[in-house]
């Protein structure tokens, strides 16, 4: 698929404002990219942007693919990376590459650029302030007053909303029972004593036995877990499916204990302002990754109680999808009456908050759409984790 995408850049490799081809004579920079990045996510145009790689559009009788050296794709992954931290709002960022006639070609693809104006988050240098913005106008690159472009937004946006939306689509999503309630702040729980913390878990024999141990102990598992936990220790014969169930079962509970029993589980709540039902919602909450916060991708049990009420759960918990940048929470919604306020995931979405996420505003950005597509609304809601009261 990466193959086909380079191929049909590689087709027409020509500077427009969904494309810039990137001077392959020309040593990439974190500022020239962030401004490049900025420009072509501000531009006006539908759908995804990218920036070309190892390409040189003058060349002729098939020699403008000039290509990349390997050692670049590293340094050009490490600058997406750190490109998606200094642009704000939240864009999509993702780089591919292939060898296409025996030399390497990649680009970098700029999506979800639906909630503009973009701009520089933090101050980068001298010249490059927190606030700087761009835009690219075809082969150019006009550095503009992010004001201009919010303007700009607001009014596509309600043209927009003239031709394809029913004038009474209005919701409002919060936190908990209050869809008023745009900010929240969460008290994480504290999960600084994890199961088997101190466990050599490379070494088998001791976590093994421990867990056996604990199995015994406490409660009974289902026949065929507690017939391994009762394998009889000092035979080697089936001494690695032991230690391998042990493994797992440590692992598991190290999961339950961050994901669900110390996790901080946040709720959010919509209401219909609209005086119709709305049916058949796509919902989708993305928000940015933040080193010491991680969201649960299911609702994780207890590998010591069997009984939990929790995998049930599973069926309404929301899809969860990790990138590199982001992660996103998606459900949907079957119906909503008018001025009727409910839970917009089904369920509360697992944090699972360490050290260095205390303290710091999170902004998620929620989508909705129709069933055919449709942008239905789109907004922002923040949370900040606290930490657990002495």
């Amino acid at each position: 698929m990466d193959t086909m995408l380079l191929k049909q850049m590689l087709a027409s490799p020509t500077t427009s404002s969904e494309l810039l081809v990137y001077d392959p004579f020309q040593t990439f920079d974190r500022e020239s990219l962030v401004r490049e990045v900025i420009g072509l996510a501000n531009a006006s145009v539908e759908g995804p942007r990218n920036i070309l790689f190892g390409v040189n559009p003058g060349g002729v009788n098939g020699a403008r693919i000039v290509g990349i050296p390997d050692s670049a794709v590293g340094d050009l992954k490490r600058a997406h990376r750190l490109i998606s931290g200094l642009v704000e709002p939240l864009l999509d960022l993702a780089f591919i590459f292939d060898r296409i006639d025996g030399k390497l070609v990649g680009a970098l693809e700029i999506d979800g650029c639906e909630f503009g104006p973009y701009f520089l988050a933090h101050d980068l240098s001298d010249e490059l302030r927190r606030g700087a913005c761009w835009q690219r106008d075809d082969r150019e690159l006009v550095e503009i007053d992010r004001r201009e472009l919010l303007n700009g937004h607001a009014q596509a946006s309600v043209e927009d909303e003239a031709e394809t939306l029913p004038d009474n689509v209005q919701v409002s999503v919060g936190f908990n029972d209050d869809p008023d309630c745009e900010f929240i702040e969460v008290t994480a729980p504290d999960a600084s004593s994890p199961p088997f913390a101190d466990e050599d878990m490379n070494g088998g024999t001791s976590t093994t036995r421990t867990i056996a141990q604990t199995l015994k102990d406490t409660m009974r598992l289902t026949t065929q877990m507690l017939n391994i936990a009762k394998e009889d220790q000092s035979s080697d014969d089936g001494s690695g499916e032991v230690d391998d169930a042990g493994k797992e079962i440590a692992e598991a509970a190290r999961n339950h204990y961050f994901y669900e029993e110390c996790a901080a589980k946040v709720d959010f709540c919509i209401r219909n302002d609209s005086d119709t039902t709305l049916k058949d919602l796509a919902v989708e909450i993305g928000m940015p990754r933040l080193a010491g916060l991680d969201v649960a991708d299911r609702i994780y049990t207890n590998p010591f109680d069997k009984r939990s009420a929790n995998a049930g759960s599973n069926s309404t918990y929301p899809d969860v999808e990790h990138r590199d940048n982001a992660v996103f929470a998606r459900t949907t919604i079957g119906s909503i009456a008018a001025n009727e306020t409910q839970s917009l995931l089904g369920t509360s979405l697992r944090f699972a908050v360490r050290n260095k996420a205390l303290g710091k505003k999170l902004g998620l950005r929620y989508i909705l759409r129709a069933a055919d597509g449709r942008k239905l609304c789109q907004g922002r809601v923040k949370i900040r984790f606290n930490e657990t009261p002495a």
